[in-house]
């Protein structure tokens, strides 16, 4: 269930000291797995949860939605967010469950990554990324990147960025291929660990080493296999074929707006 900061402020007592939740973080294992929309960060959120004395979820709090366009033109508006309200959030959530770990896999806080870095010192980062093909065609069916997505509809290119002056000729698909290659750009630079959808739901190697290890969590062979077998909050209905199938001129602007960071991400190959 999302909970809404007034909600939470009308609920719960907020008169908490920055020492309490800084003894109470010091002796948790606290993660934040941070990426864009359309990477599977349901799906890893659940099956993370199921490690023994963790509590992971996915995009708790309804106002990270709003706050998340804030913070990609403010620095300063998303440290105040971290430190104003979702720190003492976290806190107040979570304080009397008997739990080891806490963490977030949240595509909603990534432009927040340095205000929490700043916040959960001790926290262990993640970026999860997912083939830009795959989310720019899963977003093509949802209203991403329109005037009637409240998510997305004040997000466009700023100041210094080099697609800001063709912004107003660009498709909605080229304005989603910017979006995925500015998003994945903000959070490895941020973070400086990067893992990739496609390896944890086929290699269990790969998500031991890459993921249950850098958080400290355990989750058997047999769990990931049933998980993997069952994806979660996946696209059922495509407006574009699958990106083998796109047009020439598709695939040049895809190419032409992606390409370094798909290669940057370890996708450094073309069809």
């Amino acid at each position: 269930m999302r909970l809404s900061r007034k909600k939470i402020i009308t609920r719960l007592n907020f008169w908490v000291t920055d020492r309490e939740i800084e003894e109470w973080a010091n002796n948790k294992n606290i993660f934040f797995i941070l990426a864009i929309g359309r990477s599977g960060t349901k799906f890893l959120a659940d099956l993370l949860n199921k490690a023994p004395d963790a509590c992971v979820v996915h995009e708790p709090v309804k106002d990270d939605f709003q706050a998340y366009q804030e913070a990609f033109h403010s620095e300063e508006k998303a440290k105040r967010y971290i430190q104003g309200f979702r720190k003492k959030e976290i806190y107040l959530r979570v304080r009397n469950q008997p739990i080891h770990s806490y963490g977030e896999v949240n595509s909603v806080l990534r432009r927040h990554c340095y205000a929490l870095k700043e916040a959960f010192p001790n926290a262990t980062f993640v970026h999860l990324v997912r083939d830009g093909r795959d989310v720019v065609r899963s977003m093509m069916s949802r209203k991403t990147m329109t005037a009637d997505d409240p998510n997305t509809r004040r997000i466009y290119p700023k100041r210094g960025d080099p697609w800001r002056d063709k912004w107003p000729e660009m498709s909605r698909f080229e304005r989603l291929c910017w979006y995925w290659q500015v998003e994945n750009r903000y959070l490895r630079s941020c973070i400086k660990r990067t893992v990739q959808l496609e390896r944890i739901v086929s290699s269990y190697e790969y998500f031991s080493d890459e993921v249950l290890k850098p958080l400290n969590l355990e989750i058997p062979e047999g769990i990931w296999q049933e998980a993997v077998k069952s994806p979660k909050n996946v696209t059922r209905e495509y407006k574009l074929p699958h990106w083998s199938e796109w047009e020439q001129e598709k695939v040049a602007a895809f190419w032409r707006i992606c390409g370094d960071e798909m290669k940057a991400n370890g996708y450094d190959f073309r069809i």
